[in-house]
């Protein structure tokens, strides 16, 4: 889940969209966005998959479906780009303009979608759903808060000592982590294609049956 929230990526755009603010302003925004953040993200982990049953969105389908979403992204980051579950030129320079007027960009665009967007929703569903007792489910969501957590240090951090996160830096940890992503994505299609949800393949129980069946009907017919 933290490579999939990319922290220096939003360290990057947290720093750049906050340039005019205080310290104490920094940290503040940042304190603000990581507690949209968590409540969103808390949200889709405890009843994502409720929500996709109500309209009949299989697990598989979306485990793909996740992934394709995922591979788009580390792809974009490989080519060093902004991803479009982050944010785009325009909305950055808007978000600047508004941090000139001391305007809150804590919520939005940094709550959501820069700290949580659809990337991270897909990776906190898929996670949960693959929790078998209560025990793994509340687990699961303690993890996600310990990421936002994280993330909330990281972002602190940055406020106190934005002047040494040079752009090179950023970028080849930006690539980095766009690796990262590719290969996570084509784990969770991998997974989504050969799940019972979808069927295209079966399991081997009901291939070992399949097979029995049919030695059944041959010593029948030899038989007869």
């Amino acid at each position: 889940m933290t490579v999939v929230m990319s922290l220096p990526a939003v360290v990057a755009l947290f720093v750049s969209m906050t340039s005019f603010y205080t310290i104490k302003e920094r940290v503040r925004t940042a304190g603000i966005g990581c507690l949209v953040g968590l409540v969103v993200i808390e949200f889709f982990a405890m009843f994502g998959v409720k929500i996709f049953g109500l309209f009949g969105i299989s697990m598989g389908s979306f485990y793909v479906a996740g992934g394709l979403l995922i591979l788009l992204i580390g792809l974009d980051m490989l080519r060093a780009q902004d991803s479009d579950d982050r944010i785009t030129e325009e909305e950055l320079e808007e978000s600047k303009s508004i941090a000139k007027k001391k305007g809150d960009v804590s919520i939005t665009p940094l709550g959501v979608p820069i700290i949580v967007g659809p990337c991270a929703i897909t990776s906190a569903i898929a996670q949960q759903a693959k929790a078998t007792n209560c025990m793994e489910f509340t687990g699961g969501l303690i993890a996600l808060a310990l990421v936002i957590g994280l993330l909330y240090g990281c972002l602190v951090l940055s406020s106190h000592g934005a002047k040494w996160l040079t752009p090179a830096v950023i970028k080849l940890t930006y690539r980095l982590t766009g690796l990262i992503l590719a290969a996570m994505a084509f784990e969770m299609i991998i997974t989504g294609i050969k799940s019972k949800d979808l069927g295209l393949f079966p399991e081997k129980p009901q291939i070992a049956q399949v097979i029995s069946i049919e030695k059944a009907r041959a010593t029948e017919n030899a038989t007869c």
